[in-house]
């Protein structure tokens, strides 16, 4: 089991996805796949992501249909995340996970938690990329503590057929009663995003000249 405590995050993180703060952690490989924002794979020693359990919270995240992980719903949750936990290989759960390879549960921050917020901005121009993101946490109110964390990013892609918009939000309510803690959480990511997943042909970048060479360009 590795632990990603949460200054790592912040330090190496950045504007990538959240599995890419885990390819130093022994036995995973992550790899962004080159197509659309937040396409990224991660194996755990040889098993892909539908045959690993990703959890927020303890609560599952996968596909219920293929199992399949989509990172780009939760390109700004690392403003609330405390630390990321992985567990290698096949774990006992009572829940119907695909947890064959591994477990990759994201801890956001709890109902201990100080005041305290941030706010970010990152640029690249060799991508016209810009992302603003923000994440704040109340302090302990009468009626429970509050997380909340929004990101607006755009860009249009170091390669053709990637450019990408979308927010995310996310809010987290808690109060403790005695011993016990009640929780809600509510978060979406509304997006837009080109994806570039397989070769295209000529006639795609210059139709002019797939048509002057004889290539076939009716499907277009």
């Amino acid at each position: 089991v590795t632990n990603i405590k949460l200054d790592k995050i912040e330090r190496e993180l950045a504007g990538r996805a959240i599995p890419m703060v885990l390819v130093s952690t022994p036995g995973l490989y992550a790899s962004e796949q080159g197509g659309g924002s937040g396409d990224v794979r991660l194996n755990i020693r040889g098993f892909n992501q539908t045959e690993i359990a990703v959890m927020i919270d303890g609560i599952p995240m996968n596909d219920m249909e293929n199992g399949w992980v989509y990172w780009s719903n939760w390109f700004g949750l690392n403003s609330v995340t405390r630390n990321i936990q992985v567990q290698r290989g096949l774990g006992a759960s009572k829940l119907a996970v695909p947890s064959v390879g591994g477990t990759v549960n994201i801890l956001t921050k709890g109902i201990d938690a100080k005041e305290g917020g941030v706010i970010k901005q990152e640029f690249s121009p060799e991508a016209n990329y810009l992302s603003t993101s923000f994440g704040y946490t109340t302090k302990s109110l009468k009626i429970g503590k509050f997380h909340i964390a929004g990101e607006y990013r755009c860009q249009e892609g170091i390669i053709e057929s990637t450019a990408a918009k979308g927010f995310f939000y996310y809010t987290k309510w808690q109060k403790q009663i005695r011993d016990h803690v009640l929780g809600i959480t509510v978060f979406d990511a509304p997006q837009e995003h080109e994806q570039r997943k397989y070769q295209a042909g000529i006639a795609f970048t210059d139709y002019e000249f797939a048509h002057s060479e004889g290539i076939d360009t009716t499907s277009l």
